[in-house]
């Protein structure tokens, strides 16, 4: 992603790079996102974030409350209800009481799921490398570099009170 060349007067207090650092970050999230969807509605009918609820499940070797799920797909608690009805409908994950407090479950993988993510993981590694494929491995290091900077800001960020959305702006002619 690349911003026009008058960037800099239209916002005088902003960072072109920067701009295009973030935009293709989450340009190339989605676009990947959207592919690993794509594979995966073709080959089990479900979507991406099903199947990705599945696979953390299925990692976690044992139960997890849906509030641990939701944590580490990044998914929102109202969200996450949808995504594991989706699993227990399919018979490929259900919820069981939480012996640590009754009013809360927890959910485990079943033997179905277990086959499932057995099946698709390996499809994911395939999607994975052929992303990559033309990175050398010291390009895969220094993005893994950047990336790891990016992942730690963000999380000093959300730390701290949130950047307010407002600032300078003028408003270019090729806008009026």
């Amino acid at each position: 992603m690349r911003v026009p060349s008058d960037f800099a007067e239209e916002f005088p207090d902003g960072d072109a790079t920067a701009a295009e650092v973030v935009a293709t970050l989450i340009r190339a999230g989605q676009a990947l996102s959207d592919e690993l969807d794509r594979g995966m509605q073709a080959s089990f009918g479900v979507s991406e974030a099903v199947l990705q609820c599945l696979a953390v499940i299925d990692g976690a070797g044992g139960p997890l409350t849906p509030s641990e799920i939701s944590e580490r797909t990044l998914r929102s608690s109202a969200t996450m209800t949808s995504l594991l009805d989706a699993l227990e409908r399919e018979g490929w994950a259900r919820r069981i009481p939480n012996p640590d407090d009754r009013r809360s479950v927890r959910v485990e993988i079943t033997d179905e799921g277990k086959a499932l993510a057995d099946r698709f993981l390996p499809g994911v590694r395939n999607v994975e490398r052929a992303v990559v494929a033309d990175l050398t491995a010291a390009e895969r290091s220094k993005l893994m570099t950047a990336l790891a900077k990016i992942l730690a800001a963000t999380a000093q960020m959300s730390a701290e009170d949130p950047i307010l959305f407002e600032g300078r702006r003028n408003r270019p002619h090729r806008l009026s």
